[in-house]
């Protein structure tokens, strides 16, 4: 069990919008959990502050992290009220004492497989690293010196938790071997990259999912990068929302603009699921699936969560306590029953 620092109170988040965004202030939204696969849905969003309680229920949840040895402790980051952490199974959500972490947006947040303590987090054009479980974060183990350019997610080698990786919000992928204080580029695709990861049975094959082009995999840690054909039309593997994958790596299942497309073998061929909607009817910007039983598949719209037994063959529908998008959502991997998902309102450009 991770040891964390005496709790520093912090003020009641009032989920504040982004400029030029269209950004509902119900308090619908935050972090649901179930713990009987959808039948129930509670509100996690409880935040002990210094004036009482106060509630992530009207802050944008845009990322999700669940601790890989430990699944009580669950990191996420938000549109504009920073990086929480809970160690009680999303009981309560408090913040680390770095201030700069405590605001704005955070796009990524990734924890090491091997050392638990080590944790970094993307935050506009800098890459945050603790070593010590949020006691101390560096600020310096990337930055991005172009003033237009962020990082948008990180990812991590669990084989070596050494290897990092960092998309760039200009399309370019960076790597470094030894924990960020080296870096070189491996990819630049001109495009947002939405997802990055790296084969649970493989730790050299990777998957790339970006905005527009499609999707890009890599067989040798990044030395080399191929475009994944595109079968499926109107453009299947653009728009591509999330990619999760089996504990074994055997199966992949993507979330894009088409719908939800599942790959065996690593993401070299596609194949749709079928849905209860259309392809290309709703948005669906996230999907858990059980690690260990990959058969076993969810998603969730506007107000409705989805869920199949049968790899996608049939679906069972069920009402979700928000209005607000999905953004993310975590299978509890020790308890498959346990979901947790993460709510945003969406942005109107």
């Amino acid at each position: 069990m991770k040891k964390f620092l005496p709790i520093l109170f912090i003020l009641v988040l009032t989920g504040a919008g982004c400029s030029g965004a269209s950004i509902s202030k119900k308090a619908d939204g935050g972090i649901l959990k179930t713990a009987d696969a959808g039948k129930v849905w509670t509100s996690a969003s409880v935040v002990p502050t210094a004036k009482g309680i106060g509630t992530l229920t009207t802050a944008n949840i845009i990322n999700m992290e669940m601790d890989p040895q430990d699944n009580n402790v669950l990191y996420v980051g938000t549109r504009e009220d920073g990086f929480l952490y809970s160690d009680d199974a999303g009981a309560s959500w408090h913040q680390p004492r770095n201030k700069d972490l405590s605001t704005g947006l955070i796009n990524s947040i990734k924890v090491s497989s091997k050392d638990v303590c080590t944790i970094y987090i993307a935050k506009g054009q800098r890459l945050y690293k603790t070593k010590d479980c949020m006691r101390t974060f560096s600020s310096d183990t990337y930055v991005e010196s172009r003033a237009t350019v962020g990082i948008s997610l990180v990812a991590l080698d669990w084989f070596n938790p050494e290897t990092v990786w960092v998309a760039l919000s200009n399309g370019d992928v960076q790597k470094s071997p030894d924990g960020g204080s080296h870096w070189i580029t491996s990819l630049n695709l001109k495009d947002v990259v939405t997802d990055l990861i790296i084969s649970n049975a493989d730790s050299r094959v990777m998957l790339i999912g970006t905005e527009k082009s499609g999707m890009q995999k890599s067989t040798d840690s990044g030395a080399t990068w191929t475009k994944v054909p595109d079968k499926l039309r109107p453009s299947g593997l653009s728009n591509v929302y999330d990619l999760v994958q089996s504990k074994s790596g055997d199966v992949v299942i993507a979330a894009t603009h088409y719908g939800l497309l599942r790959s065996t073998d690593f993401g070299s061929t596609w194949d749709p699921i079928k849905l209860v909607t259309q392809p290309g009817q709703v948005v669906i910007r996230t999907v858990g699936m059980d690690q260990y039983n990959p058969a076993q598949i969810y998603y969730a719209t506007t107000s409705t969560f989805y869920q199949s037994s049968d790899s996608g063959a049939t679906w069972k529908t069920g009402k979700l306590p928000s209005t607000r998008v999905p953004r993310a959502m975590i299978v509890d991997p020790k308890q498959s029953s346990v979901i947790y998902i993460g709510e945003a309102s969406e942005v109107k450009k």
